[in-house]
């Protein structure tokens, strides 16, 4: 069975998601090999406080023509501003792939659709996420991007966002 919208098609999923360039890790960014999401700025410093809110993805491309792309995106945090080895910890991921043997989950995600969608700039993805986790509360954050398969490319923009609903 495919992906399927709620049987309400008049509910609103909308939110605000304000970009702030100080909480921006990229614009408009073009990855063809594993790195960092990191065009505006390598990291975030969320100041040593808590910060609940939404990691967001605009997806303005995605290459899924040679069918095993694979595209992993990660929020990392750490107290460390350097992210030394070890000094890590993943606090959110975001997948998509060609087929949905490249999925994280691939018994039961399907394959990536198409982005942007028909009519759009960008695909929106909008990850809830908070930088403390198990017993820490990081006080950096990066976007690393993982990709795979045959010469994959993704345009996105990304960056993190309060709760404002």
């Amino acid at each position: 069975m495919p992906l399927t919208q709620t049987g309400n098609t008049n509910l609103v999923f909308d939110r605000i998601l304000a970009f702030d360039q100080a909480m921006a890790f990229a614009s408009g960014q073009t990855i063809t090999a594993s790195g960092y999401v990191n065009n505006i700025q390598a990291q975030v410093d969320m100041q040593g406080g808590r910060h609940d809110g939404y990691w967001i993805l605009d997806v303005s491309a995605l290459k899924l023509s040679a069918g095993d792309e694979t595209y992993r995106l990660h929020l990392l945090g750490s107290n460390d501003s350097a992210f030394g080895n070890g000094n890590v910890e993943i606090l959110a991921t975001r997948d998509f792939a060609a087929a949905s043997s490249g999925r994280l989950v691939p018994t039961v995600a399907p394959a990536s659709y198409s982005l942007p969608p028909s009519g759009s700039l960008a695909g929106r993805f909008s990850i809830p996420h908070s930088n403390f986790s198990g017993l820490y509360c990081f006080r950096y954050l990066q976007c690393y991007a993982v990709l795979g398969g045959t010469s994959p490319s993704i345009t996105l923009t990304s960056w993190l966002s309060a709760d404002w609903t």
